[in-house]
């Protein structure tokens, strides 16, 4: 499904840029910066949770807190591939031009696809972490209830 979502941002990104890349402003360089932070921050966090989770610290973590670190997740990932996509799609049509702006903003869409893989990558790893994992007794649940 990312991968899915990837490709048609970098085909939409592709067309987009072709056909009007004269004509608009060029992103500014330090927005891929923006995904690289929010993937780190997310993969701190799942190094924390996976560690709370598993006991090693003492304080253990709430459940609904897990919940809600899957949810943001959940949401990151497709974010990030979106937006490594959409850089991929927008350094195809740049990385063939010449000149300095282009020289720039091949810098900045190498750089955007690159850390919008990183977050997508950072958001699987907290959705990872955030599994419930069954009980290893779930398998004789019937048994359990003629009690």
């Amino acid at each position: 499904m990312l991968v899915l979502l990837a490709v048609l941002a970098g085909a939409i990104a592709y067309l987009l840029t072709r056909n009007y890349y004269a004509d608009v402003q060029s992103p500014a360089r330090y927005w891929p910066v923006t995904l690289l932070i929010i993937g780190l921050g997310e993969l701190y966090t799942a190094y924390t949770t996976a560690a709370r989770l598993a006991g090693k610290t003492s304080r253990p973590i709430h459940p609904i807190a897990v919940a809600r670190l899957a949810a943001l997740a959940k949401a990151s990932s497709p974010v990030g591939a979106l937006m490594a996509g959409g850089y991929a799609g927008f350094l195809l049509h740049v990385a063939r031009l010449a000149g300095p702006q282009a020289g720039t903003d091949t810098v900045t869409a190498a750089l955007g696809a690159a850390f919008g893989l990183v977050l997508a990558i950072c958001a699987l790893v907290l959705e990872r972490v955030c599994r419930v994992k069954t009980p290893p007794d779930s398998g004789n649940l019937e048994g359990s209830l003629d009690g």
